[in-house]
């Protein structure tokens, strides 16, 4: 039986720190450009936290036999989301439910913990030996499905972290060198006929990414205004609610997907190394979690929310410098909205979970 005394011995209190620092960082930084979004955030915030302590109390072993109906329930939500979703800006990402503020949510979000789930209960007899072809093309399988949902509300951002995350999580589990180097070839080859696939204003993020002067008031206009909020923050920033990128209105999505350059911005260069180091620490704790995690079904789970965290943060930031196309991945913890940071909070909460069990209590 787990006791108060034993949790509070075993829990990772670094990873628990860094978490609330970079919560406190988008609080702040939402604060300062928009203070309606701020009251939800906080709301988001303070229903994440309870999240995050009712998934760290949990057993996460007891969550094997739940992972299969938990992946179903949200194949279900992404196919309804298809057929009903909420429409905004060209996109089908949102589902409804109830009145309020607070009526949607985004299912893509969720399923990046449901594919974490599954293949750990699907990989854990297999990690510290050698895939067989058969087992990897069963986690293929479980990943392509929800990838190729998510893809057609569109949603490329969060195909490509449900991508790295069954990347990350194969590699830990030992695939053979020879299927590594298949599917990097296979990836080349299809790189082509996946251009083809893309939409139209995908295909524009690309060009623009490449050369945003091409087009510098539509397709490069978020990137080039980016790293001009960036680089106008300097060393110290210009200050708590002077960012004029962002007040001003040029900065688009300045609370969301750009809150990184906004936060440049009013934080200056050394904010931006601090909320980096704040982010170093609380993947560098997922990682030791993984090391010492007490089975394979715990270690799993750590990698996979290692391998959903760091391509999304490596992403955003990178858009917000113009070094990577703009995907509209959300820097987590960050960004403002609901369901990805009570998605990030429950992912986090699991990694806690692996923590607190990592001796036998």
């Amino acid at each position: 039986m787990i006791t108060i005394p034993k949790i509070l011995k075993n829990a990772d209190y670094f990873l628990f720190l860094a978490m609330i620092l970079l919560l406190v960082f988008g609080l702040t930084v939402i604060l300062s450009t928009n203070q309606e979004a701020f009251k939800r955030q906080i709301i988001f915030a303070l229903t994440g936290l309870l999240l995050y302590v009712g998934v760290s109390l949990l057993d996460y072993r007891l969550l094997k036999s739940a992972s299969v109906g938990f992946y179903g329930t949200v194949l279900g939500l992404l196919g309804l989301v298809l057929v009903s979703g909420v429409v905004t800006r060209g996109a089908v990402r949102w589902l409804e439910f109830g009145v309020g503020q607070f009526r949607q949510f985004q299912p893509s979000e969720f399923s990046k913990i449901a594919l974490i789930l599954f293949l750990s209960f699907l990989l854990e007899s297999h990690i510290g030996s050698r895939l067989s072809f058969k087992v990897l093309l069963v986690s293929i399988a479980l990943t392509v499905v929800p990838v190729i949902l998510v893809y057609f509300q569109p949603d490329l951002g969060t195909s490509i972290i449900l991508l790295a995350i069954w990347l990350g999580m194969i590699l830990a589990a030992g695939l053979k060198p020879v299927y590594l180097f298949l599917m990097a070839a296979s990836g080349l080859g299809l790189l082509v006929p996946l251009w083809s696939l893309l939409k139209d204003y995908q295909r524009q993020r690309i060009i623009s990414f490449l050369n945003p002067a091409l087009d510098p008031l539509a397709g490069g206009y978020n990137v080039l205004q980016s790293v001009i909020a960036v680089g106008s923050g300097r060393i110290w920033g210009r200050g708590f609610g002077r960012g004029t990128q962002s007040h001003l209105q040029f900065l688009p999505e300045h609370y969301t997907d750009f809150i990184f350059a906004s936060l440049s911005e009013e934080w200056g260069f050394v904010g931006s190394m601090l909320l980096l180091l704040f982010f170093a620490i609380l993947l560098t704790r997922i990682l030791v979690v993984a090391r010492d995690a007490r089975d394979d079904f715990g270690t799993l789970i750590a990698i996979g929310v290692l391998s959903f965290l760091l391509p999304q943060v490596f992403i955003n930031i990178g858009m917000n410098l113009g070094i990577m196309p703009i995907t509209g991945i959300p820097l987590p913890l960050v960004s403002y909205g609901g369901s990805s940071l009570w998605v990030t909070m429950v992912a986090l909460g699991l990694v806690q979970s692996v923590a607190i069990r990592r001796e036998k209590l």
